[in-house]
């Protein structure tokens, strides 16, 4: 009686461990980010490219139904890695390759955050904050490893990126075949399969799917060809590669038996771009207009490819208005969701959630227990997200730079600024921005307006737009100078002497 009796002794002791192992161990954290995915690109919405596996995703997790990001990739992955708005970060607009200043080395980041909670840190694919010198690489900023490129978009063959050679893998330039989609996945199964579980994952994979140029395998194009106009077919194909790769992600988690340890997050960095974006002056439209943009590729002169590229785009952002680069409804209101197996499942909240409050909410479900001494601008939703008591949501200041048009939103309202002008919108009762309240709604506008003057806004840290022309940030096609990370370190040599 008694050898039974402490029999079951030890057995609810070893019990109690394991319980309280797994309650109380870090979360592996997956974040995968696609580029440039439209609202109406995903199966899930009803679009005819079926991606059954971010509709998992979305499906067994939580539906982020209100999910904002800026209208452009370096503002969105800024707000990510800091949780601080872009407009207080000074990065409103793409990083170009030549920029020299790029999210601030004196910003802490997600990854550096993590360490501290014993995380191993890995980046695949889009960096897309830095790269003139080597101390904006990734992996001098939390990131123990770091595969893929450092600019805002490469060809998915040729790894090229308005010049230069921008595939990598720790500071070391690599030259390798394959389709960039198929790369990063199967980078990413081989860290889950060899990575030791003792210690928790983070693994960031930054798809550049399906951003342009607009290229995939051609029996996937193929499969599309019902769809009747080869942009879409292009585009599609795109979606459907990055949809298959996100798949085998989610079945190596399962394989390994952690995607139960699993919190996975998906969205788009901004809305889908549209074939016909909203791009001022109006005079960049002249190469379409005269079908220069019709002409086969390489045209030549990089300033038309590099004009020509931004119609390139057949994303669908249906119903919402407009999409990459706008501020309306379209450009900043993604496909967004959250999988934390067996504790955040089968659910859609309706909240206003943006990206600046993802580091928060992260940290938060990581165990972080000190958020309130943090500066941020986002809040944790954890609490949200759990059903429980819900938070007041963040306001939240997006940029259209292109066109000097700003947007402040205080849902279910959203100001719309721009050449001292100004249209209110109720986005919940009115989400496709047709009925302009700013009149019969002056004290909120006011309110708002008064709100946005007094938001903090940092230096701009952007190349002028001159500069950016002069030498254009294309996608893929042929070498005229240095891979970018040889030439980060000849930049910073460079410097050093002139200092």
């Amino acid at each position: 009686m008694l050898n039974k009796a402490m029999s079951n002794k030890c057995f609810l002791t070893i019990l109690l461990m394991n319980f309280s192992s797994f309650v109380f161990s870090n979360p592996n954290i997956v974040i995968i980010l696609a580029d440039d995915l439209g609202w109406n690109d995903v199966s899930f919405h009803g679009s005819e490219i079926p991606t059954p596996n971010i509709d998992r995703i979305v499906k067994a997790g939580i539906e982020l139904d209100r999910f904002y990001v800026q209208p452009t990739c370096s503002p969105t992955r800024a707000e990510l890695m800091t949780g601080k708005s872009a407009l207080r970060l000074g990065i409103t607009r793409p990083i170009s390759k030549n920029q020299k200043l790029g999210l601030s080395t004196k910003e802490k980041i997600l990854p550096q955050y993590l360490k501290e909670l014993g995380y191993k840190t890995f980046l695949l694919g889009k960096w897309h904050l830095g790269a003139y010198t080597p101390e904006y690489f990734p992996t001098r900023r939390g990131f123990d490893y770091f595969y893929g490129y450092l600019s805002g978009g490469v060809g998915y063959w040729d790894h090229n990126h308005g010049g230069g050679h921008d595939w990598q893998r720790n500071e070391v330039t690599l030259r390798e075949t394959g389709y960039s989609t198929h790369l990063l996945e199967a980078d990413a199964v081989r860290i889950i399969n060899e990575h030791d579980f003792n210690t928790p994952l983070f693994l960031n994979i930054n798809f550049n799917a399906p951003h342009t140029p607009n290229e995939a395998p051609q029996a996937t194009i193929d499969s599309f060809s019902e769809l009747g106009n080869t942009n879409r077919e292009f585009h599609a194909a795109m979606v459907f590669e990055m949809d298959q790769s996100i798949g085998k992600i989610l079945s190596a988690l399962e394989k390994n038996g952690i995607i139960e340890n699993t919190i996975i997050f998906f969205a788009s960095d901004n809305g889908g771009l549209t074939p016909n974006p909203e791009i001022k002056p109006t005079f960049l439209k002249l190469p379409k207009t005269l079908g220069l943009c019709n002409l086969e590729r390489p045209i030549g002169l990089k300033q038309i490819e590099f004009i020509c590229s931004h119609f390139d785009g057949s994303s669908s952002n249906e119903p919402l208005q407009l999409g990459k680069m706008s501020v309306l409804e379209g450009g900043i209101r993604v496909p967004a969701a959250v999988w934390w197996p067996n504790h955040l499942e089968n659910g859609q909240i309706q909240s206003f959630i943006s990206m600046v409050d993802v580091l928060p909410t992260i940290l938060d479900l990581a165990g972080v227990d000190s958020l309130e001494s943090m500066s941020f601008d986002g809040r944790s939703q954890k609490d949200v997200l759990f059903g429980n008591k819900p938070i007041k949501e963040s306001n939240y200041v997006v940029a259209n730079i292109y066109n000097d048009t700003f947007a402040i939103i205080d849902s279910p309202y959203k100001l719309i600024i721009s050449d001292r002008k100004t249209e209110l919108y109720n986005i919940l009762d009115d989400p496709t921005e047709r009925i302009d309240i700013s009149n019969s709604e002056p004290e909120i506008t006011n309110r708002l307006f008064a709100a946005f003057n007094n938001w903090p806004k940092g230096v701009n840290r952007a190349l002028s737009t001159k500069d950016v022309f002069l030498d254009p940030d294309t996608f893929g096609g042929k070498e005229d100078r240095l891979p970018y990370v040889e030439q980060a370190f000849k930049n910073a040599k460079e410097q050093t002497k002139s200092h």
